[in-house]
């Protein structure tokens, strides 16, 4: 625990210890249920002999904790977004997704609206909040949610993609004046006055992106410029959803912006290590509003140590056989570190050790890393 002062040096010895244990018990037992944690306390602390139920109530002591829930989870969000900042600056990507995933606790629903960088093919998530209710979000939900991860990040001058739920006059307009640029997803119809008064009818827009072309024209929506995009979905015209239809403020060419827009799908990839391939989200049992918020940010902690680890070893990724031009991954870097991870949780005092170290390593990745024909 001396080793780890530095990496908690404003914790007091007790909560550092139990935060460790925790993420610990997380990792090995892919699940933050406390109900199924507490069965892997005694081993990971060594006192083996100790009721399973006294495990719990320290579980739900340390939930409890006021520091915990008033600071703990500030503190961890601050040292996420600092770790990141020190990865390698050449591999930053400038792309900047926004989407929600909900599930049911109870009769309670829990909405997380994230905000998430693009790193190297993997989303990291750098703010969210909690909805706590079913449906979208509002704008100025989504104003708040980017005001606060401004102050926290330099996400300037990057490029939000979003879908089709994210969009709206004012809320474009926040991001233009906002300094960021935007690939979002539009409902049909949206603008089409505008659109049609920037050059080409809408309807032949549309027409012509239906019959496999990528259509742009350039229109002024509330004083300000931007590009509309069209083309046909990548499943065909006699899909449920035909056509894919793009703004942007960015002067890039209509091809790089629909290549671009591709990138947002790393989000449902970083949903689903959360949920289902990962850490089991679903499964918690807690309902207050604190310990939730507390819950999720100690996930997203060891989710960007895993990705970490992943990016180390990435040279020990097998390419799938049928991508010959880009080098497409058979396992993903999440789980590639996530294994690697927790093959090293022989105890608590190894686990630490290890990790202080691998902290202390400068992050540099493989410069070879391509998504969708573009290399971040």
């Amino acid at each position: 625990m001396d080793k780890a002062k530095d990496f908690g040096q404003d914790l007091s010895p007790t909560l550092l210890k139990n935060l460790i244990a925790i993420g610990c018990a997380i990792l090995i037992k892919e699940t933050v249920n406390l109900n199924k944690l507490k069965n892997h306390m005694g081993l990971l602390l060594g006192n083996q002999h100790t009721q399973t139920d006294s495990h719990y109530r320290r579980l739900t002591r340390f939930f409890d904790h006021p520091v915990a829930q008033r600071r703990l989870w500030k503190w961890l969000l601050v040292w996420i977004l600092g770790y990141i900042k020190r990865w390698d600056g050449r591999s930053m990507s400038l792309y900047l997704t926004l989407d929600a995933t909900s599930w049911q606790l109870g009769k309670q629903p829990i909405q997380l609206l994230v905000l998430s960088l693009v790193y190297r093919q993997v989303s990291l998530p750098l703010f969210w909040m909690d909805l706590a209710r079913k449906g979208h979000s509002s704008q100025q939900q989504r104003k708040r949610l980017l005001q606060q991860a401004m102050k926290l990040y330099p996400v300037k001058g990057f490029c939000l993609l979003g879908d089709r739920e994210y969009g709206g006059k004012a809320w474009l307009q926040f991001l233009t004046q906002s300094g960021l640029n935007f690939i979002i997803r539009l409902p049909k119809d949206s603008y089409k006055e505008a659109i049609s008064a920037g050059g080409k009818a809408y309807s032949a827009l549309l027409k012509r992106a239906l019959r496999g072309r990528t259509v742009s024209q350039w229109f002024t929506l509330e004083g300000h410029r931007y590009q509309f995009v069209a083309r046909s979905h990548q499943d065909g015209a006699q899909s449920a959803d035909p056509l894919v239809l793009l703004i942007s403020n960015l002067s890039w060419s209509k091809h790089v912006v629909v290549e671009r827009y591709r990138i947002r799908w790393t989000t449902e990839c970083l949903f689903k290590h959360l949920k289902s391939n990962g850490f089991h989200v679903e499964e918690l049992g807690v309902q207050h509003w604190a310990k939730i918020r507390l819950l999720v940010v100690i996930i997203v902690v060891l989710y960007v140590i895993c990705v970490a680890e992943g990016f180390r070893q990435y040279h020990r990724l097998r390419p799938k056989k049928k991508e010959l031009g880009n080098f497409q991954p058979r396992e993903s870097v999440f789980r590639k570190g996530y294994s690697g991870v927790v093959n090293q949780l022989s105890s608590i005092e190894h686990f630490l050790d290890w990790l202080m170290k691998q902290l202390s390593k400068p992050l540099k990745i493989p410069i070879r890393i391509f998504f969708f024909n573009v290399q971040h």
